[in-house]
C-alpha cells in the first residue's frame, strides 16, 4: 500500500503546475478507497506514506527543513490527509449500508462526499503547510481552487477503479456499492475497444486543436469527451465505464503537460471531472432500465399464474379492440372459471386451489396463438382475448379449452371442469361492454348444468 500510494503521488507530482497543485491527485483516491474498504486501520500505512511523501517534497523544492521538521510537517500532512477522507468514506459506507440507498441516490452521496471531503482537505493540507513553513500564506489565493479540483478529480474518477481493485485484495469485505463498480464477470461488448479508441482519438484531437490554436476557446472542446463516455457508461460494465475514464483522464492529464496546456489547465481539470460525473451517473442507466423492466414485469403479469395481470389484460385489450375496428377484424371474449372451486378450497385446502389455477394456466397457455391475451380477472374466472377471430373459431378454441381443462386431475384423481362464455366483439363495444357479455354467458353456461361452453347472442 506504502508503494503504491507513493506510486500514485509520484505521477501527481509530475504534472505540478503550481506548487503542491496538481492537474489531478490519484492518493486522495487511493486514501478514499483504501479507508472504505480497510477501515482506520489502514490509518498508520497511510501516514507513513504521507510522511515519506513529505520527504521526497521538502527535497524537490529545496525547502531545507531539518529532518525533525520533516517528519512533523509530514504528520500535520497525513493528519490532514487522512481524516477527512476517513470521515468521508465512513459516512458513505453508513448511508449505503444502513439506509440501502439506490444506485442512482449511492452515486449522488458519493459525488457530494467526495466535493465536501476534498474541500475540507484542501483547507486542513494547506493550514497544514503553512504551519510547517512549507508554503507562504500568500501562495494560498493562487492555489487552494485548482489544489481542491485536482483533489476532486483524483478522488472521483480514481476511488471507484480502486474500489474494484481492493475489492479483490480483500474479498472476504462486502460492500452494497462495490457490487456495482467491481464485477469482472462480465466482458465488455465487441465494440469496447472502438468506443476506446474513439473516446482517446477525441481527447488527442482536441487538444491538439487547444495547442495549436493557443486559445482558450478552442481548449473546450474537451467537453466533447463526454459524449463517448456517456456511449460506454450507457451500454458496457460499470467496470469498463469506470475503466475508460480512468484511461481518458490519465491521457488529458498526460497532454496538458506533454503538448504545454498549462495556462488552460482550470478548463481541463473541470472537464475531467464533468465528464466523470456524468459517466458514473450513467452507471444507474442500465439499472434503473433493468428495474424498470421488473416493475413491468411485475405490473403486467399475475404473480400466481405468471399470466397476464388483470390491469395487462384490459390495458393491452382496449389496445386490441381498436385495431380490430380500425382492420374491420373480428374479436371474440371468453370468460371461464372452474366449477364448485370455493369446494375444492374449502375441502383441500387454498393451497390445492392455487395449484388448480395455475396448472390451468400453463395448460391454457400452450393452447393460445402468440397474439392472444390470457389471464386471471379475480379469484377463479380467466379472460381469453382473441384478436382476428370470428364467433365459430372461438367457439372451436372454447371447446379445446373444456377438453384440456377435464383432463386436469387436481387431487384423489377428480378432474377439474370449466363453464365458458363467449361474446363476439360489436361496433360500439370497449373492454367492459364486451366483457358484460362474455360474463353474462358464462353465467348462462352455469345456468345450463355448467362444465359447457355458452356464446351470447342478441
Amino acid at each position: 500500500m506504502i508503494i503504491s500510494w507513493l506510486a500514485v503521488w509520484f505521477i501527481s507530482s509530475l504534472v505540478e503546475y503550481t506548487h503542491h497543485a496538481s492537474v489531478w491527485f490519484p492518493p486522495a483516491g487511493l486514501t478514499f478507497a483504501t479507508l472504505f474498504i480497510v477501515g482506520v486501520r489502514a490509518a498508520p500505512v497511510l501516514m507513513i506514506a504521507a510522511i515519506l511523501a513529505t520527504v521526497l517534497t521538502n527535497s524537490n523544492y529545496q525547502i531545507n527543513l531539518a529532518n525533525l521538521d520533516v517528519i512533523q510537517s509530514g504528520l500535520l500532512f497525513g493528519l490532514a490527509h487522512i481524516i477527512p477522507y476517513y470521515l468521508g468514506s465512513r459516512l458513505l459506507l453508513w448511508l449505503t449500508e444502513t439506509k440501502q440507498l439506490t444506485l442512482p441516490q449511492s452515486i449522488l452521496s458519493f459525488l457530494l462526499i467526495a466535493a465536501v471531503s476534498t474541500l475540507i482537505a484542501t483547507t486542513l493540507v494547506l493550514s497544514a503547510l503553512i504551519v510547517s513553513d512549507m508554503m507562504s500564506i500568500q501562495e494560498v489565493s493562487e492555489t487552494w481552487l485548482p489544489f481542491w479540483i485536482g483533489d476532486l478529480a483524483g478522488l472521483i474518477i480514481l476511488s471507484p477503479l480502486f474500489f474494484s481493485v481492493l475489492r479483490h485484495v480483500y474479498p472476504k469485505r462486502r460492500f452494497e456499492i462495490l457490487k456495482h463498480v467491481g464485477n469482472h464477470l462480465h466482458i465488455p461488448s465487441p465494440q469496447y475497444k472502438y468506443k476506446i479508441m474513439t473516446s482517446l482519438t477525441l481527447v488527442i484531437l482536441a487538444m491538439v486543436l487547444a495547442n495549436l490554436t493557443q486559445s482558450i476557446d478552442s481548449s473546450f472542446a474537451i467537453f466533447f469527451l463526454v459524449l463517448p463516455h456517456m456511449w460506454i457508461a450507457c451500454t458496457e460494465n460499470a467496470f469498463y465505464n469506470i475503466f475508460s475514464l480512468a484511461l481518458s483522464s490519465v491521457l488529458v492529464v498526460f497532454l496538458v503537460d506533454y503538448l504545454d496546456l498549462m495556462d488552460f489547465i482550470m478548463v481541463y481539470q473541470y472537464a475531467i471531472n464533468v465528464v466523470a460525473t456524468n459517466a458514473l451517473f450513467a452507471i444507474a442507466i442500465p439499472t434503473l432500465t433493468a428495474d424498470n423492466q421488473q416493475l413491468k414485469i411485475k405490473v403486467f403479469t399475475d404473480s400466481l399464474t405468471k399470466a397476464s395481470s388483470r390491469e395487462h389484460l384490459v390495458l393491452q385489450g382496449e389496445i386490441e379492440l381498436v385495431n380490430c375496428k380500425r382492420n374491420n377484424q373480428s374479436l371474440c371474449m371468453l370468460v371461464f372459471d372452474i366449477d364448485h372451486f370455493k369446494k375444492i378450497n374449502d375441502t383441500h385446502g387454498h393451497n390445492t386451489g392455487d395449484e388448480a389455477l395455475k396448472t390451468i394456466s400453463n395448460n391454457v397457455k400452450q393452447l393460445l396463438r402468440p397474439f392472444d391475451l390470457f389471464g386471471p380477472f379475480g379469484g377463479d374466472e380467466f379472460v381469453l382475448l382473441l384478436p382476428n377471430t370470428d364467433g365459430k373459431t372461438a367457439m372451436t378454441i372454447s371447446q379445446r379449452l373444456l377438453i384440456a381443462i377435464n383432463n386436469i386431475q387436481i387431487i384423489d384423481g377428480k378432474n377439474l371442469s370449466t363453464s365458458i362464455g363467449v361474446a363476439k366483439m360489436e361496433l360500439g363495444d370497449n373492454f367492459d361492454s364486451l366483457f358484460a357479455r362474455a360474463d353474462q354467458a358464462l353465467y348462462q353456461a352455469k345456468n345450463s348444468g355448467r362444465n359447457c361452453v355458452f356464446q351470447h347472442s342478441e
